[in-house]
């Protein structure tokens, strides 16, 4: 019985790992964000308006913004490119991972 747990925790989490997405973009606040602007040159403006509490939305090169519900998991990002990995529902994304696009 005991390995049929098992395996059904693993089976649960391969699972869970292929459902999630990988996503580049640059953090940066709502209001903005809802303009398309992101980007190096963007980034200051960003971390002032996420530092006021601004809410934190990725960015993606094609002007896609997708909310982020754990904006904790991007709070060492603001104004920064990135590359987060989690799940997407929709126009938003619940990190798991999030790293500096290379």
């Amino acid at each position: 019985m005991k390995k049929l747990g098992v395996v059904a925790v693993l089976f649960l989490f391969v699972t869970g790992l292929a459902m999630a997405e990988t996503v580049t973009g640059w953090v940066t606040d709502a209001a903005c964000g809802s303009k398309g602007r992101g980007g190096a040159d963007h980034a200051g403006c960003a971390q002032k308006c996420l530092a006021k509490g601004g809410a934190a939305v990725l960015v993606t090169d094609d002007k896609k913004v997708i909310k982020i519900h754990n904006v904790d998991a991007v709070k060492d990002h603001h104004g920064a490119k990135v590359t987060a990995m989690g799940k997407i529902d929709g126009d938003s994304i619940h990190i798991d991972s999030v790293k500096p696009a290379s």
